[in-house]
């Protein structure tokens, strides 16, 4: 999603759905998911964005994903180096 918002067709897209009369909307939209698929031996996990996946049995959770939350230095950085920002 956000390399296609770099893109002239994605920036023209963006300024059309928030109505704007130019191409000089920003856009600060983000996306997450989280993904589980589970077959009778494994359990494989994905997720982005601020998502979370915990799989829960006899009063126990566990957790399947790791947070990607601008707080963690790793994550703040890729942010950063692909040019967006965290306001």
């Amino acid at each position: 999603m956000d390399e296609l918002m770099l893109t002239e067709e994605g920036k023209a897209e963006l300024s059309e759905l928030q109505g704007a009369d130019d191409d000089t909307m920003k856009s600060f939209a983000g996306c997450t998911s989280a993904v589980v698929l589970v077959t009778r031996n494994e359990v494989y996990c994905a997720n982005a964005g601020d998502s979370r996946s915990v799989l829960a049995a006899r009063n126990t959770a566990r957790d399947l994903s790791v947070d990607h939350k601008p707080d963690d230095p790793q994550e703040l950085a890729r942010i950063e180096a692909s040019g967006n920002f965290i306001d």
